[in-house]
């Protein structure tokens, strides 16, 4: 039973750090658009994309916390809360 709840934890772990990399990538890929971008329209979808993944990078900042709180000897729950805080400066939003 401890062995199946590990493994569940651990693929929770690794699905968030994925989704903590993936929401990294596309913020910095939006920020590089929204530098060149000249159409209003675009820039706005694009900014509220952004506004979006930051909504779940904070979630996943607080999902990775309350986990550190509970278990703080663990190794996972440390990198996970380490690159959720990461992740805080491709956030920026361009006007």
């Amino acid at each position: 039973m401890n062995e199946y709840i590990i493994s569940y934890s651990e693929s929770i772990v690794l699905s968030l750090c994925k989704e903590i990399e993936y929401i990294k990538s596309r913020s910095k890929n939006i920020n590089n658009a929204l530098r060149t971008c000249q159409n209003s329209s675009l820039s706005k979808r694009l900014k509220l994309e952004l506004a979006k993944l930051n909504s779940s990078r904070l979630k996943i900042l607080n999902i990775s916390e309350n986990l550190f709180k509970k278990n703080p000897e663990e190794l996972s729950l440390e990198f996970l809360l380490e690159i959720s805080k990461r992740s805080n400066s491709t956030q920026k939003n361009i006007n």
